[in-house]
């Protein structure tokens, strides 16, 4: 399968060849901004691309920019995270909230590695090239390439869905950097996919996929699933494909506060899968919370014996330390 790649002649999209930098974090008064300059960078362990490839298990964990007005409450969100996992996926919602490429540069600064999400619903081709050789001079390693979610019109916002790109498009762009001679992007640069977990038949082939994996995805990020058959029968079609000898796979999971939440999650996230028992344990269970942290940390410990799972990723709709203390419990990553 061969993706086009679409014309960027335009002599002023040439893309430049990144230089790492370092963002300064400046404080006056009761107000922060980045400083951009060259200069030397945070030490950190590991980044996402480095853990895949040495680790057996690799374990990441959903920043909420709608939670980080500014630095210091996006710090304070990292902070809780850094012991437990090897990198911050950084999400890209329609919500009035901190850029993510400016979220990135802080975390770089911290030693935190990013995976910044870039979706094809609210920029046009331009502004995702912008973006995208913009967060890769800072420092950014890896990002994760969807085609959002649409939002419903309001003529009250004037909010519209752009779609001039679509996700595949952007990923074989990503690629051509990649594999252009000027060296414009490093070649093992990480570019990701998202798709959701089904029970497939027997004779499913995962076509969408390898397309996706054409284009230049080497990884797919799965939507959560708390139903780990059918997690075994979907990546047992996988490996049979072979095609986790060129994509890793990352599963989504989170430490659910209650039954409501699990019951939202199930009706309002597009393709996630949440049993009616994990409901009824929920919902019998003395303290919620507590429960959603224990049920996280046994999927979590069981995920990391599925063969061709690379990674999981935590995400929560409570509270924030619920993601490290499912971590600690499972096993998978000691800290």
């Amino acid at each position: 399968m061969i993706v086009r790649v679409p014309p960027f002649t335009d002599k002023f999209l040439t893309p430049p060849i990144p230089h790492r930098v370092n963002c300064r974090r400046m404080t006056f008064g009761c107000s922060a901004w980045l400083a951009c300059q060259p200069i030397r960078y945070h030490e950190h362990s590991m980044t996402f691309k480095e853990s895949l490839k040495t680790k057996d298990f690799v374990v990441t964990a959903h920043v909420s920019l709608a939670d980080a007005p500014n630095a210091e409450s996006l710090f304070r969100q990292c902070e809780i995270l850094r012991p437990a996992v090897d990198a911050v996926q950084l999400t890209d919602s329609s919500k009035d909230q901190l850029s993510g490429v400016a979220a990135a540069a802080l975390l770089i600064q911290q030693g935190l590695d990013p995976i910044l999400h870039m979706n094809c619903r609210d920029r046009n081709r331009i502004a995702l090239q912008k973006d995208f050789i913009g967060a890769a001079a800072l420092g950014v390693t890896s990002v994760l390439v969807m085609r959002g979610k649409q939002i419903m019109k309001s003529k009250k916002l004037g909010i519209r869905n752009v779609f001039d790109t679509r996700a595949l498009e952007f990923m074989a762009y990503i690629q051509s950097l990649k594999q252009a001679e000027n060296g414009a992007l490093a070649s093992d640069f990480l570019v990701g996919a998202n798709a959701e977990v089904f029970d497939p038949k027997a004779d499913w082939t995962p076509n969408k996929l390898n397309r996706k994996s054409d284009a230049g995805a080497n990884f797919v990020q799965l939507q959560v699933c708390f139903d780990l058959d059918v997690v075994r029968n979907y990546m047992a079609r996988i490996v049979a494909s072979k095609l986790t000898h060129r994509v890793h796979f990352i599963m989504a999971l989170s430490p659910l506060p209650s039954a409501d939440s699990a019951r939202w999650v199930r009706d309002n996230v597009k393709g996630a899968f949440v049993s009616d028992s994990i409901i009824k344990r929920m919902e019998q269970a003395a303290d919620p919370e507590s429960e959603g942290v224990d049920i996280c940390a046994e999927l979590l410990q069981e995920l990391a014996t599925i063969p061709g799972v690379s990674s999981a990723n935590l995400s929560t709709l409570g509270k924030l330390e619920t993601i490290p203390a499912a971590i600690s419990a499972s096993g998978v990553r000691p800290f």
